[in-house]
């Protein structure tokens, strides 16, 4: 009578073992840490709005979905307040370019042309495609600041909020930072450095 080769009950149960315990760590998901900027609150929606960039091409908000992006206001006559808020932009933009998109709207479009806007864009860096000064009609850029962002409207073109205000990709506020205060400047480069 012939035997026939016996496998060892051990040796079944390794294998098994090792097939079982690969399968389930090969394919198991990678858990995505959470971030500063996902513990923001949402704050409110922007509302739709469409202006004139620096290159005279459209700007839409559709345009910026998908981005996460920060807007502030400005106007190109402005000596005081808008350099120093534009400087501090221009520091934003050297570290988070590939990040962050920038979109300045102007409390002057009566004068804020276009072509002026490019030059002013220029003497802070701006890089196309990254930073948008942006022109729309009076009473639109009211309603983008009042209703849009949460901001008080410019009742004049000094009057503008030195305010930044950080926007997510689906367009939801999720925080305000004051461009003369340091700290809050320093929070908001915080929350932009583990955004990915």
């Amino acid at each position: 009578m012939k035997h026939r080769p016996t496998i060892s009950l051990v040796a079944v149960l390794s294998v098994v073992t090792l097939i079982i315990s690969a399968c389930g760590t090969k394919d198991a998901p990678e858990q995505k840490s959470a971030t500063s900027f996902d513990s923001l609150p949402v704050l409110r929606t922007v509302t739709p709005f469409e202006g004139i960039d620096q290159n005279g091409k459209p700007l839409t908000s559709s345009s910026l979905k998908g981005h996460t992006w920060l807007a502030s206001f400005f106007f190109t006559r402005c000596e005081t307040i808008c350099p120093a808020l534009n400087t501090v932009q221009t520091t934003l933009q050297r570290d988070f370019a590939d990040r962050l998109t920038f979109v300045s709207i102007s409390s002057d479009p009566e004068f804020d042309s276009p072509p002026v806007m490019k030059t002013y864009g220029e003497q802070f860096g701006a890089k196309d495609g990254v930073w948008w000064f942006v022109n729309m009609p009076q009473e639109k850029m009211l309603d983008v600041a009042a209703n849009g962002l949460g901001l008080i409207p410019p009742g004049s073109p000094e009057m503008h909020s030195t305010r930044f205000v950080l926007v997510d990709s689906a367009m939801k506020v999720r925080g305000y930072y004051d461009s003369a205060d340091s700290s809050d400047v320093a929070k908001l480069r915080s929350i932009l450095t583990e955004l990915k």
